[in-house]
C-alpha cells in the first residue's frame, strides 16, 4: 500500500495531494505530516506523497540533502513521541484514545494541505490507474508472512500450519511479481529498480527498522514488567531519544554533502548498533540512568544519522516521475522491516522465555532473559544493515539553487 500511495504522488500528480511556491512552509508542512503519520501509525499514510514533493521541490544536493535531514530526523523523533503521547493516553483518558485522536489530526492534516494548495491555481485534475491486484497481493503476502513468524512458536516450527501459511506468503508474493510483469500499468514499474543504489537504500533501511523499532518494544515491555514503571513514565523514559535524533538530523545533512550517505549510514548503523547492544544487557533490576539511557542517546545518534543519510541515498538519481514511486519503497521498505522485525525478535524472545520456564526460572526473569535475547539479535541486525549499506550511492552533490521552479515547466500532454 506504501507503493500505492507512492504512484499517486509521483511527478505532476504530487500536485494533486502537496504542492506550494512556499519552499519553508512546504517543509515544514511535509515534516509535520511525516511526524503525524508515524506518531498515529493508524493514519492512512500520506507520507510517500509528502516526500515526493520535497524531493521534486529541492534540486539534488546540499539544501535536498538539509531538507532530507530534517525529514530522515523527524522519522526517530516521532517513533519516540509515539511512545511517549501513547503512555499519556493510556494513564490519562485510556487506551482506546490512541485511536480516538486519529480524526482530529486527520482534519488538521487536510487544512494545512488544503492551505498550501490553495497558493498555487496552476495545479490541474489529472487521474492516472494502475492495477489494484497488485495491492492486495502484495500486502496479503506480508500479512501471512508476519502472521506465520508470530505463530510460530505457539504451534511449533514445523507443523503443517506454519508450512502451509509460510509458502501461502511465497506464492502470493511470487503472484504479485507475475502482475506487475504483466499489467500495462503496475503498482512497482521494475525498472526503477535499477535506479543505482537504492534498492540498498530501501534494503539497508527494511533490515535497520528491524532492529530499530524492537528496541523500543522489548525496552518498554522490560520498563514496565520488571521496572513496574507506569505507561507515563514509561514513555517519558524515551524524550531523550528524540533530542538525540535532532541533533543526528542537523549533523549528518552536513556530513553528507562532505563524505556523502554511505560513510554516514555505515557508522550510524554501527553506532546505534552499539546502543542497543548496550540496552540489550541491562540487569533484572537495572535503573534508567545507568543502564538505559545511555544506550537510547548512543542508539538515537547512529540511528538519526542512518534515516536521514538513507533518505538522501534512496532519492538520488530519481527521475522526477518517478519520485513518488522511490517514496513509496522506502516507506514501504520502513514498515515491512517494522512489522517483520517485531515478529521475528518476538519469536526469539518467547523461545528464550519459554527455555527459562522450563529450567525453572522465575517469570520475571525467565521474561527478561527473552527481552534480553530479543535486544541483542536487535543490535545484530542493525549492525548487519552494514552489509548492505556499502552498496548504497555515496551522494554528496551541492546545488545552487533551493527551489526547483516547476511551475515555469510546460505541463505534459495529455
Amino acid at each position: 500500500m506504501e507503493a500505492a500511495h507512492g504512484r499517486a504522488g509521483t511527478g505532476a500528480d504530487s500536485r494533486l495531494v502537496l504542492r506550494s511556491r512556499l519552499g519553508a512552509l512546504t517543509l515544514v508542512l511535509l515534516c509535520a505530516v511525516q511526524f503525524l503519520d508515524i506518531v498515529d501509525s493508524s493514519i492512512v499514510n500520506i507520507a510517500p506523497a509528502a516526500l515526493s514533493e520535497l524531493t521534486t521541490g529541492f534540486r539534488e544536493g546540499k539544501d535536498r540533502n538539509t531538507a532530507l535531514g530534517a525529514w530522515g530526523a523527524i522519522s526517530g523523533m516521532a517513533a519516540a513521541a509515539g511512545v511517549f503521547f501513547g503512555g499519556l493516553l493510556t494513564q490519562g483518558p485510556g487506551w482506546r484514545w490512541v485511536l480516538f485522536v486519529n480524526p482530529p489530526i486527520c482534519v488538521l492534516v487536510a487544512i494545512g494541505v488544503l492551505a498550501l494548495l490553495a497558493n498555487n491555481p496552476g495545479a490541474r485534475n489529472r487521474t492516472s490507474t494502475f492495477d489494484t491486484q497488485g495491492p492486495v497481493l502484495v500486502t496479503a503476502s506480508m500479512l501471512l508472512l508476519v502472521y506465520s513468524l508470530v505463530r510460530a512458536p505457539a504451534v511449533g516450527w514445523g507443523s503443517g500450519q506454519t508450512i502451509l501459511s509460510l509458502a501461502g506468503s511465497a506464492i502470493l508474493v511470487a503472484a504479485f511479481v507475475l502482475n506487475e510483469l504483466r499489467s500495462h500499468d503496475p503498482l512497482v514499474p521494475f525498472a526503477i529498480l535499477r535506479v543505482k543504489g537504492l534498492v540498498a537504500a530501501d534494503l539497508t533501511q527494511m533490515i535497520a527498522f528491524a532492529g530499530f523499532i524492537t528496541m523500543f518494544f522489548y525496552a518498554t515491555l522490560y520498563m514496565q514488567e520488571v521496572l513496574h514503571y507506569s505507561p507515563l513514565k514509561g514513555g517519558a523514559a524515551y524524550l531523550p531519544i528524540t533530542v538525540g535524533f535532532a541533533i543526528a538530523g542537523g549533523i549528518a545533512s552536513q556530513l553528507i554533502t562532505r563524505i556523502g550517505t554511505r560513510p554516514v549510514v555505515v557508522a550510524g548503523c554501527l553506532i546505534a548498533a552499539a546502543g542497543i547492544y548496550y540496552v540489550s544487557r541491562v540487569p533484572l533490576h537495572g535503573t534508567y540512568v545507568t543502564d538505559l539511557l545511555p544506550g537510547f542517546l548512543v542508539m538515537s545518534l547512529g540511528a538519526g544519522s542512518v534515516f536521514v543519510s538513507i533518505a538522501a541515498a534512496a532519492n538520488a538519481g530519481v527521475p522526477g516521475d518517478k519520485a513518488g514511486l522511490a517514496a513509496g519503497l522506502l516507506n514501504a521498505s520502513q514498515q515491512v522491516g517494522s512489522a517483520l522485525g517485531l515478529a521475528i525478535l518476538s519469536a526469539v524472545a518467547i523461545t528464550r522465555t519459554n527455555h527459562q520456564i522450563a529450567a525453572k526460572a522465575s517469570q520475571v526473569a525467565a521474561s527478561d532473559a527473552g527481552y534480553h535475547q530479543a535486544l541483542l539479535v536487535g543490535s545484530i541486525l542493525m549492525a548487519a544493515a552494514v552489509l548492505i549499506a556499502v552498496r548504497i550511492g555515496n551522494t554528496r552533490a551541492a546545488a545552487p539553487l533551493v527551489l526547483v521552479n516547476t511551475e515555469s515547466a510546460p505541463e505534459p500532454a495529455d
